[in-house]
C-alpha cells in the first residue's frame, strides 16, 4: 500500500533542522495560508519541532466549531539534518578549519551545526514521519514548496562530514530544486541493491497503525534559500495543512559552489583542503 512503512518501500524521498507545524487552512483559504481566527482575525499560533521532534494533535479531537479551521489529526516527526546513506553530507561555516572541531556522526550533527552556526550545503535531506491520532484514517493530498527568501551565498567554507561513503539503497524521494522559479516536489524512484525502488506518490493514507514516512530531498547551485513545506491532508472532519519547517523557523540550504571545500584528516587530527 502506498505510504505504508515496511522494508525498502518505506521512504518517499524529496531533492530538499527540522520541524513540523499544524497549520490546517480554512475553507477557502490559499494552500499554505496563515491561518486565522475568525472572530478575531488575529493569526493562529503554529507547533514547531526542531532536530527530531514532534508535534502533535490531541489523540481525540472535539467537535469542529463552526466558521473554524478542523484540528489536524496528525503527528509529525521531524528530522533535518539527514545525511546520504547515513555519512555523507556537508556544511557551510563561517569559522576557519582551525576553530571548527571533528565531524560529528549523524545523531550529533543538529547539536554540531548550531555551534558552528553552519548552514546546509548544496543540498539538505528533510525526513518525515507521519501518524494518524484518531481512529480513521487520513488521506495526504500532496506537498507544495514555499521558498521565503533567496540571498547570495555566503562565502564560507565548506566542511565535508565524510572523506567518502557508499551504500546499496537509494530510497525514493521527492526531489526539489530550490533554484527553479516555482519549486516542485518530484517524484523519483530508488534502488535497493539493484530492485528498483518506486516513486513516491500522492494521494496516500495514514492513521495510527500506518505511519508514512516522506523523504525530501532539497539541492540549490545558486542561493542561499530559506524554504518550508507545505502537507495538504484530508479528513472526515475536514482538510487543512501540515507546514514542515525548523522549530517556527525556516528551513536552510544554500550553495557553495565555489566555496574551499575542506575533509577531516583523521591522521592529522585536523581539517584539510
Amino acid at each position: 500500500m502506498p505510504g505504508r512503512v515496511r522494508g525498502g518501500d518505506r521512504y518517499a524521498r524529496i531533492r530538499g533542522s527540522a520541524s513540523a507545524a499544524a497549520t490546517p487552512s480554512a475553507p477557502g483559504a490559499a494552500p499554505g495560508a496563515t491561518p486565522t481566527d475568525p472572530a478575531t482575525g488575529t493569526a493562529q499560533p503554529s507547533a514547531s519541532s526542531g532536530g527530531s521532534a514532534t508535534a502533535s494533535a490531541p489523540a481525540s479531537a472535539p467537535p469542529p466549531v463552526p466558521g473554524r479551521a478542523p484540528a489536524a489529526p496528525l503527528k509529525a516527526a521531524v528530522r533535518s539534518h539527514v545525511w546520504a546513506a547515513g555519512c555523507d553530507h556537508a556544511y557551510l561555516a563561517e569559522r576557519g578549519p582551525g576553530s571548527v572541531p571533528p565531524p560529528p556522526v549523524q545523531a550529533d550533527a543538529p547539536a554540531w551545526a548550531t555551534a558552528q552556526r553552519a548552514v546546509h550545503a548544496g543540498s539538505q535531506i528533510v525526513e518525515v514521519t507521519l501518524h494518524g491520532t484518531g481512529g480513521g484514517a487520513v488521506v495526504l493530498e500532496g506537498l507544495e514548496v514555499r521558498v521565503g527568501a533567496r540571498r547570495t551565498p555566503p562565502a564560507w567554507n565548506v566542511y565535508q562530514m565524510s572523506q567518502g561513503c557508499g551504500g546499496g539503497l537509494t530510497p525514493a524521494v521527492f526531489a526539489v530544486n530550490l533554484d527553479a522559479p516555482r519549486p516542485l516536489a518530484r517524484p523519483v524512484a530508488g534502488n535497493d541493491a539493484g530492485n528498483r525502488l518506486p516513486a513516491p506518490a500522492f494521494p496516500m493514507r495514514v492513521s495510527a497503525d500506518e505511519p508514512v514516512v516522506l523523504r525530501v530531498e532539497a539541492v540549490t547551485t545558486g542561493c542561499d534559500c530559506d524554504w518550508s513545506l507545505d502537507l495538504r491532508w484530508t479528513s472526515p472532519a475536514g482538510s487543512g495543512t501540515l507546514r514542515l519547517d525548523d522549530g517556527g523557523r525556516p528551513l536552510r540550504t544554500s550553495a557553495a559552489t565555489g566555496r574551499p571545500v575542506y575533509g577531516y584528516a583523521l591522521e592529522q587530527g585536523r581539517w584539510a583542503r
